[in-house]
């Protein structure tokens, strides 16, 4: 157990994306049982599963700490606490409201079962753990980052409108193919809602607590912005295969492969480049991909070829302007 602790400290990343892919990857079954045969009892698994990427982050930097623990007790069980009451409000009016399940006992009992490993990895922000503790900080920090916040809030949506008539100018789709469920407060409301759900479940909490709160700071140390993005951008993509198999994907045609691969790249340099401005915000970073997802939802007719060269576009402008291929402080 010693050598497999020392180990794990000595090759950081190496180990996050051993355990990530083992946590995601060995729990992918349950994606499958859930979404296909109605499983629902495997849904705490599939959570569990998609906070892959934030569990590994906080092992490494566990095993990793060299300082003794904290006494306080109190401020992690709180933060458990309510956020297990918000994650559960938040699942539950997403459940009724979008996806129009219908309210029982039984589904608020599930919920509060099913956000318990969310509700953790938020809680670990307030770790007796001192590295963790730091590591996790900018989850929930909110000083200093409301530019970028509110930045990465608008940046994908105004990208996806933007494409609607770039998409009409160019003859390949009307924008009367592009309709909103309601209009009004109603429509505002459904967005909120949705985005929460994103943020929570599992866009900041799951994914990007690993991918850019963990693993692009430390490959930031050894080599230059941009090829820490290509790192992650190679494993990112794998990591999503259950999920994919579960939903119907093409999973086993490499075309399929090389048309994702394709399209993700804008988007993974657009989340690191909005980490970095903001000095390491998680929070950003969640903001950002949560962002984009939510406008997918309520664009699900979008040209997404259009949509990814304008992001291309703007991330080749971002790489251009902050010189992502020169190592920081280099």
């Amino acid at each position: 157990m010693m050598q497999l602790t020392e180990w794990i400290r000595r090759h950081q990343i190496a180990a996050f994306f051993i355990i990530t892919f083992a946590i995601t990857w060995g729990l992918g079954f349950s994606y499958d049982a859930v979404v296909n045969q109605g499983n629902l009892v495997l849904v705490p698994l599939a959570f569990l599963a998609t906070c892959g990427p934030a569990l590994a982050g906080i092992i490494v930097t566990a095993v990793s700490n060299t300082q003794p623990r904290q006494e306080a007790r109190k401020a992690f069980w709180l933060a458990f606490f309510v956020a297990w009451v918000v994650l559960t409000l938040v699942f539950l009016v997403d459940n009724i409201f979008i996806n129009r399940a219908p309210f029982s006992p039984g589904m608020v009992f599930f919920i509060l079962v099913s956000v318990v490993e969310v509700a953790f990895v938020i809680s670990m922000a307030y770790s007796r753990i001192p590295a963790v503790k730091r590591y996790l900080s900018s989850l929930i920090r909110l000083r200093g980052v409301s530019g970028w916040g509110l930045l990465a809030l608008l940046l994908n949506p105004a990208l996806a409108l933007l494409s609607i008539p770039v998409s009409n100018l160019l003859g390949r789709q009307t924008i009367a193919a592009h309709q909103f469920p309601a209009t009004g407060l109603v429509l505002i409301g459904l967005v909120v809602v949705k985005f929460l759900y994103q943020l929570f479940f599992f866009n900041a909490t799951g994914k990007e607590i690993g991918w850019r709160g963990f693993a692009l700071p430390r490959l930031q140390s050894v080599t230059n912005p941009l090829l820490a993005c290509l790192v992650i951008y190679l494993f990112w993509p794998l990591w999503h295969l259950f999920p994919w198999i579960a939903e119907g994907r093409s999973v086993f045609s490499p075309a399929y492969w090389v048309q994702t691969y394709l399209e993700l790249f804008p988007g993974t340099v657009i989340i690191s480049w909005l980490y970095n401005r903001s000095k390491g915000s998680i929070l950003v970073a969640g903001i950002t991909h949560a962002a984009a997802n939510t406008a997918f939802a309520f664009f699900p007719n979008l040209d997404w070829p259009v949509f990814v060269w304008i992001s291309a576009v703007v991330a080749l402008v971002m790489i251009l302007v902050d010189r992502m291929w020169e190592k920081a402080g280099g």
